[in-house]
C-alpha cells in the first residue's frame, strides 16, 4: 500500500524540437537507450539513443500552452502568425498523410521568446510575464514572490 503512494508517475513526453526540427516519440525504451521518432520535416523515421534526447531537446508547445505562458487567447497567436507578424512556426500533420488539410502548429522555446519580444516592442504587454518569469516558466523553476509594503507581488530571484 506505501509503496504505491510513493510511485511518481513520470511526465512523458510525445512531441520535442531536436536540431531545430520537430519531432514525435513513436517508441522509446530507457532500458535499451533508444527511442524511434517522425521527423516532420524530413518526412522519415529516426532512432536516437533515448539519453542524448533527454539531454539535448527542446520541449515543444501547442498554440493553447503558448497562450497560457504568455497569457494571451490562442486565437490572438494564431492572428499574429496568420498577419505574419511572427515567424511560422513547424506544423505536425497526421504521419500517414503528409497531404492532409488537418495540421496544428508546435512552436520551440525559442519562438516563444520571440513572440514575447514582438509584443512587448508592439506595446501589448498588458499582464505579460517578464522576460526572466518565462524563461523560468519554460524550465519548470520556481517562481518566488515578495510582497511590498504598497500590496503588488514582486519576483525574487534565486541566486544562481
Amino acid at each position: 500500500m506505501a509503496g504505491k503512494q510513493r510511485r511518481s508517475v513520470q511526465k512523458k513526453f510525445l512531441y520535442f524540437f531536436l536540431n531545430g526540427k520537430i519531432h514525435k516519440v513513436l517508441r522509446s525504451s530507457r532500458a535499451k537507450d533508444e527511442l524511434i521518432a517522425w521527423c516532420y520535416p524530413d518526412a522519415k523515421r529516426v532512432m536516437y539513443s533515448y539519453s542524448q534526447v533527454k539531454k539535448n531537446m527542446e520541449n515543444a508547445y501547442t498554440t493553447v500552452q503558448v497562450g497560457q505562458l504568455l497569457n494571451k487567447h490562442k486565437v490572438t497567436i494564431e492572428d499574429y502568425i496568420l498577419e505574419g507578424k511572427i515567424k511560422e512556426p513547424q506544423r505536425v500533420y497526421p504521419i500517414g498523410n503528409q497531404e492532409s488539410k488537418w495540421s496544428k502548429f508546435m512552436f520551440s522555446e525559442s519562438d516563444i521568446l520571440d513572440i514575447h519580444q514582438f509584443i512587448i516592442d508592439a506595446g501589448h504587454s498588458g499582464k505579460l510575464p517578464s522576460k526572466a518569469e518565462l524563461q523560468a516558466l519554460l524550465k519548470h523553476n520556481f517562481i518566488l514572490y515578495t510582497k511590498t509594503e504598497e500590496g503588488k507581488f514582486v519576483p525574487v530571484w534565486k541566486a544562481e
